[in-house]
């Protein structure tokens, strides 16, 4: 049996309305980076919150090379169908790589009102790592990633991920990615797209895709202007969660 880090476990936070909200980490990350914008959330709309560990996430790098996007989003499916059994309204978001999975989950599961995005990687941002990638998973499983002060902050807050980027799984993620961005004109329920304009991970330019392919729905957006990739632990969450809330009330 694996063991997941306790960090890194996934959480479920209770409401008493007919609202819930699957939401979905990010890329070699875990639950506990949405956990502060959950918090809130839960208690501004006293709505159930489903954060669930994807496949290969939480343990070690090793296991998230033998995982890929379709196994994370077959685990995403399972917690919707779940949501969507017992509970009258359904949103779904994600953060990063966890805004793509919602967004293909928009885009073709019935029964889900709304879609958060939240720095959604729909620009490559890593073009030379992209193609680099195609040669080395078969010479090297791993790239080591750039630990600054601001992921040992966020380490330091509770937040668990790991310190390098699996290849395999990383190549996978970015034929999400495309499949993502090919998929945005079949979403129908309303989107929230959200971009840090101090992210140094993701293209700012990320949401004007959205808005631009997303055509057969209203895409609402919103830029959180002091916010950093982890939007979710930084400085504006509770701008965030409040946004999300009245996204959702509307």
């Amino acid at each position: 049996m694996v063991t997941i880090y306790p960090k890194a476990q996934p959480f479920f936070l209770k409401g008493t309305t007919d609202t819930a909200i699957l939401f979905i980490h990010g890329f070699t990350a875990s639950p506990s980076e949405l956990k502060p914008t959950a918090l809130i959330l839960n208690e501004i709309l006293d709505c159930t919150i489903s954060a669930p560990l994807l496949p290969g996430h939480g343990t070690y790098p090793e296991y998230l090379n033998k995982t890929n996007w379709n196994k994370w989003y077959r685990a995403v499916k399972v917690e919707i169908n779940y949501l969507l059994e017992n509970y009258d309204k359904v949103y779904i978001a994600g953060l990063s790589m966890g805004g793509l999975l919602a967004l293909y989950a928009g885009s073709e599961i019935k029964g889900i009102k709304g879609v958060i995005s939240i720095n959604a990687p729909l620009i490559n941002n890593y073009p030379i790592l992209t193609r680099l990638a195609v040669i080395f998973q078969f010479i090297k499983p791993f790239f080591p990633k750039k630990i600054g002060d601001d992921v040992l902050t966020l380490q330091k807050q509770g937040r668990f991920a790991y310190r390098v980027t699996p290849v395999k799984a990383f190549r996978s993620m970015i034929k999400l990615r495309n499949k993502v961005v090919k998929r945005l004109h079949k979403i129908h329920v309303p989107v929230l797209a959200v971009q840090s304009m101090q992210d140094k991970s993701v293209n700012p330019r990320s949401i004007n895709i959205i808005e631009k392919r997303a055509k057969q729905t209203k895409v609402k957006i919103l830029k959180l202007k002091k916010s950093s990739h982890i939007a979710t632990m930084g400085l504006e969450k509770e701008s965030l969660a409040q946004n999300i809330a009245e996204f959702i009330s509307n």
